[in-house]
């Protein structure tokens, strides 16, 4: 007794949830069956298999299988798109894909739509962004919230923050990934103020930021100079959210109070991180101390880092500076 086409499809949908090591042999193995027993034109089976081998990777063998399908299949299609977008390689094809449903008239759903949206992020594509935008409005009445999401991800990597806005605004609902993704468009672009305020319109509404959101403020704060500010931010994210500072977040009070000239300030939170403060860290310190011609706080920059890497040239190069202009070289 053979197995038929269905109980081939149930193998490969349960057999390769989790990752294993030998998954792409077995996988040509139950392919090597399919082709003996006559269902390569049979959509069950070939749709998994191109399913499993999106799965591991294997994005030339799906897209040869896909392309011997009798009958489109968006499921197959979709896995191949969002793994193709996932990486942000094979962008051709990608569109190729896109574009070839789209002209067969095939409904094209939301998940398809976000991974292309994503792949024009990634790949710096505006042109064809707006082209899925457009397509989002006629597939799509109404934004769903992970749509719009992308949307605002394309539209503020590309600097189009008024585009932004617009598909922000217009959203019947949206999440914390919606209002940290505004937010750190409108820091990245050097819109300070917007970011601020739309950081407080969030609280009101009872939506708690998360770690990528306060680190957008720091970076707003730190490229503004809003010092006492930032330092709110950072408290309020301790006390009133209970985020525990990363060395990400760190990075950015120290390069904000350096910036500030608060030196002591900043080497005072270099020395609370739980684990061993990063070279980059204790370089940037080391750069406010020269702007700020501060040889104390120079020289204990310095000493940690000819500790860390005592071949960098630089940090003796930047020491020397501090000392020139102490009047003591």
């Amino acid at each position: 007794m053979y197995p038929d086409c269905f109980t081939f499809g149930s193998i490969l949908r349960n057999s390769f949830g989790c990752y294993r090591v030998d998954g792409l042999m077995i996988i040509g193995s139950i392919h090597g069956i399919i082709v003996q027993l006559g269902y390569e034109s049979n959509n069950v089976p070939i749709g998994s298999l191109v399913d499993a081998y999106v799965k591991y990777g294997n994005l030339a063998g799906a897209n040869r299988l896909y392309r011997s399908m009798k009958k489109i299949d968006i499921i197959s299609c979709s896995a191949l798109i969002m793994r193709y977008a996932r990486q942000g390689k094979g962008i051709d094809e990608c569109m190729n894909l896109f574009f070839e449903l789209n002209r067969l008239h095939v409904k094209i759903n939301s998940v398809i739509l976000c991974s292309m949206l994503s792949l024009c992020s990634k790949s710096a594509l505006l042109s064809l962004g707006r082209q899925v935008h457009t397509l989002t409005l006629k597939y799509q009445n109404k934004h769903d919230v992970a749509l719009g999401n992308s949307l605002i991800a394309m539209y503020t990597k590309a600097g189009e923050i008024e585009a932004a806005k617009r598909i922000f605004h217009h959203m019947e609902e949206k999440n914390e990934i919606s209002w940290t993704s505004m937010i750190s468009g409108y820091g990245v672009h050097g819109h300070t103020e917007n970011a601020i305020s739309l950081y407080k319109k969030m609280e009101l509404q009872g939506i708690y930021p998360n770690h990528i959101t306060v680190l957008s403020l720091f970076s707003a704060c730190s490229h503004t100079g809003l010092t006492s500010q930032g330092w709110e931010f950072f408290h309020n994210m301790v006390r009133k959210y209970k985020i525990c500072p990363s060395s990400k977040h760190d990075a950015c009070m120290v390069d904000l109070l350096a910036r500030e000239g608060c030196l002591e300030e900043a080497h005072s939170l270099i020395c609370r991180e739980k684990v061993n403060p990063s070279a980059s860290l204790w370089g940037s310190h080391l750069g406010a101390c020269s702007v700020h011609e501060h040889m104390h706080h120079g020289e204990l920059a310095a000493k940690n880092l000819f500790s860390m890497n005592p071949q960098e040239p630089a940090n003796y190069v930047v020491l020397a500076n501090i000392y020139a202009l102490a009047g003591l070289w």
